[in-house]
Parts: structure tokens; sequence; C-alpha cells
């Protein structure tokens, strides 16, 4: 019993290029073939790393992989504090501080929450938050805020 088969052809995509081309001239049976892409490389057979991180399966699914991909970083904080670019969420675990928010990046996201009774304030550095210079936190309140390259917009 003869078993013919016919190549599946990898199609070039964005950034993708195979070599050699695909073509239905090829005999039946597995093609060696090359994918030259700065992008993505082949993590495992049929999936394709992209980034890093990310890898698409051959039935398309995106994923993330790695260990620690869902831990954000967090900073809970007594005394006065100037948020630095890896924190994420900053935690006030003491009244009557400041958070202070740097001079941002376009994207850069901070979750700031009141963990005590009693109220802190929250600013940023030379831009406003919304259209005010700060925002005074009550006891468990959060605020939500992402930078648009110009100022920092409050979330919720």
């Amino acid at each position: 019993m003869a078993y013919n088969r016919q190549p599946q052809s990898v199609l070039a995509g964005t950034a993708l290029k195979q070599n050699p081309p695909p073509s239905i001239l090829q005999p039946a049976g597995i093609i060696p073939v090359t994918l030259n892409a700065d992008i993505a490389s082949t993590a495992s057979l049929g999936v394709i790393q992209v980034g890093s991180g990310l890898s698409i399966t051959p039935l398309g699914v995106l994923s993330a992989t790695g260990s620690g991909s869902s831990n954000v970083n967090v900073k809970l904080t007594a005394v006065n504090y100037t948020a630095l670019a890896t924190d994420y969420y900053i935690g006030a675990i003491k009244k009557d501080i400041t958070i202070t928010l740097p001079l941002s990046v376009s994207g850069k996201i901070y979750l700031i929450k009141n963990q005590v009774e009693g109220s802190i304030k929250v600013k940023g550095t030379g831009q406003n938050l919304d259209d005010s210079g700060d925002k005074t936190l009550g006891s468990e309140a959060s605020l939500f805020v992402v930078c648009d390259g110009v100022r920092w917009n409050i979330i919720n």
C-alpha cells in the first residue's frame, strides 16, 4: 500500500519568506523548507514563536509562554514615593502620603490604591492627571492611570 500526500505549502506572510518558494511541482512527501524571518522562529514542529514570550500554533492560536508572565510589580509604601518605570501596582499603607507619577512614556500604566483609612495624594511630575495637578484618594479608593505622552489620563 502506498501513501501519497501532497506537501503542505508554507505560505509566506508579512516578514516571512519561504525558501524554496512553494510550488505545486514538488513531489509528494515532506519537503525541507526554511523560513527566513527577523520576527519569527520555529519553537517546535508547527509552532512559530513571535517575539519574546508569544507563539502561534498550527491552528492559529496566539498564546503567551514562559513563567511569571502574569505577575506584575507591586510596591507597598508607607512614605512619600515616586513611581518607578518598573512599578505597576502601588499600594499606600499609611495615610497622608503622596504618590508621585514620573515624567511619562506614552502607554505606561499605573494602578494606585489607598489601602488604609484616611487619604493620600497622587500627583504627576510636570504633567496633569486629567485636567488637575493632583488627585486625592479617600479610604480604600483606587486610581488607574495611563499616559498618552502629554498627560496622565484617569481611567476609573
